[in-house]
């Protein structure tokens, strides 16, 4: 299938750090993997380590895909076209443009292709945030007619394994890192509260721990369907923006040597021919 990840940030542990009363602004993160593959009788067969499975959808809505790749594209490049077509966006309507335009180019073009529905899977995280920093994510399935399923928190598309691989190791670095940062607090009781704001641990320290552990996901080799490098992506008030991360064994060393971990956008493929990286419509989810 593939790994692919979408998260609103913050959630869960990371309200710990928040103080009482402040509101600080949400995002979305989004990574997944880069490898196109198709099943064989033997199993799954990779024919790319460059495939595009992030998207993004207009200045300040993004989305990752996972599934049938030719049908994952169609539907990912028709909705930006119908999400631009809006002339008043906003929410509700973006969510029923999204649901009706997926259903239907999904239904199409696995009736066009003389596929079977229940072996051609298909889902999407598609993620916004507005200018005054709120944050919504959704998840879209082939299984349920695509009728928007709002996500807080976060959400992992996948092999059941790989996922349960991929929370167990995102789930234990983010509650280490939290109770560190809270054992600091309690060591200094004399610093105010307030000052502990803009959160210790960012939404961008967030991605690159997410990219971290994706990246070890990956390099573990246990799913076929899963390689290549890390696609990664944020949305915040100031729009869709791409990360770069690199990692290097031995950091200490006077000349380390770096290794980029993150796919160079301009190297990624689709296979209908359709762009993931370039917005030029505003929507909203």
């Amino acid at each position: 299938m593939t790994i692919a990840v979408a998260a609103k940030y913050p959630w869960g542990v990371l309200r710990k750090l928040i103080p009482q009363g402040i509101v600080i602004p949400e995002a979305i993160i989004l990574i997944s993997d880069s490898r196109f593959s198709r099943k064989i009788p033997t199993g799954y067969d990779k024919f790319s380590d460059s495939g595009t499975k992030l998207f993004q959808l207009g200045n300040d809505v993004a989305c990752v895909y996972a599934g049938v790749c030719e049908l994952g594209e169609k539907c990912v490049d028709e909705l930006r076209f119908k999400l631009s077509r809006q002339r008043n966006p906003n929410s509700a309507n973006s969510r029923k443009i999204a649901q009706d335009t997926l259903n239907s180019v999904y239904r199409h073009e696995v009736a066009r292709r003389g596929l079977n529905p229940n072996e051609s899977p298909l889902y999407l995280l598609v993620g916004v945030c507005n200018r005054q920093g709120t944050a919504e994510l959704y998840r879209f399935s082939y299984s349920e007619n695509f009728k928007p399923v709002w996500i807080e928190g976060y959400d992992i598309l996948g092999w059941r394994e790989t996922r349960a691989r991929f929370r167990d190791l995102l789930s234990s670095k983010l509650k280490e890192d939290v109770e560190s940062e809270l054992s600091l607090r309690k060591k200094h009781p004399q610093i105010p509260m307030a000052q502990w704001i803009p959160m210790p641990i960012p939404d961008g320290k967030v991605a690159l721990i997410m990219t971290a552990i994706l990246s070890n996901v990956v390099e573990e080799g246990s799913d076929a369907t899963v390689g290549g490098q890390i696609q990664s992506a944020m949305v915040t008030m100031k729009g869709v923006s791409y990360h770069g991360a690199s990692y290097s064994r031995n950091p200490t060393n006077p000349h380390p040597e770096w290794t980029r971990v993150t796919a160079d956008y301009t190297n990624l493929e689709t296979i209908t021919g359709i762009s993931g990286t370039i917005g030029v419509y505003h929507s909203s989810i």
